[in-house]
C-alpha cells in the first residue's frame, strides 16, 4: 500500500512547490529562520487596523476642538416671496476655531405646533465671530407666531 503524496503550496516569495507547513522555501529562507504562522499574520495585521482607527478618531477629535458651539437667534421674520416668510437671524461661533454651523428653523403656530421647518448650513464663521443670515421659510401661508434657531 502506498501513502498518498503529501500536498503542496507555493513559496510566498518566489512561487517554488513546498510543503504545507511552510510559507518560504529554504533557497528564499537561507538564514533558515522560523517563518512566522498564519495566525501571527493576521493577529498582526488586527492590530495595526485597530490602531490604524484609534489614530484617526484622536485627529479627527484634534481637528474638532475649538469648533463650537454656535448661539443663534432670530432677529426679524418677514413676509417671503412667492409664499413662505424670511427669517433674519444670527450665528455666533463661541469657539477658538473657524467653523460651520449647521441650523434648523423652526416655525410655529399660536399652540405650539410645527408648521414648517428649513434646515442650512452657514458659510464659515470665525472664532468668537457673529453672522448675519437670512434665510425663507417656503410654503408658510400664515405668520408663525414664533420662529425658533438652534445650530451645532
Amino acid at each position: 500500500m502506498t501513502s498518498p503524496a503529501p500536498e503542496l503550496r507555493r513559496c510566498i516569495k518566489c512561487g517554488r512547490e513546498i510543503a504545507t507547513d511552510a510559507s518560504v522555501c529554504s533557497v528564499c529562507n537561507r538564514a533558515g529562520m522560523s517563518t512566522p504562522s498564519t495566525s501571527q499574520y493576521h493577529g498582526t495585521v488586527a492590530a495595526a487596523i485597530v490602531l490604524a482607527v484609534a489614530a484617526l478618531a484622536v485627529a479627527a477629535s484634534l481637528s474638532l476642538r475649538g469648533v463650537g458651539p454656535y448661539a443663534a437667534e432670530v432677529r426679524e421674520v418677514m413676509p417671503g416671496e412667492p409664499v413662505g416668510y424670511a427669517i433674519s437671524y444670527a450665528v455666533t461661533n463661541e469657539g477658538t476655531k473657524p467653523g460651520r454651523a449647521k441650523c434648523l428653523l423652526v416655525a410655529l403656530d399660536d399652540d405650539g405646533r410645527r408648521m414648517r421647518t428649513r434646515s442650512t448650513i452657514t458659510a464659515q464663521i470665525a472664532g468668537g465671530d457673529t453672522s448675519q443670515l437670512s434665510e425663507t421659510i417656503p410654503g408658510l401661508e400664515t405668520e408663525p407666531a414664533e420662529v425658533t434657531v438652534s445650530c451645532s
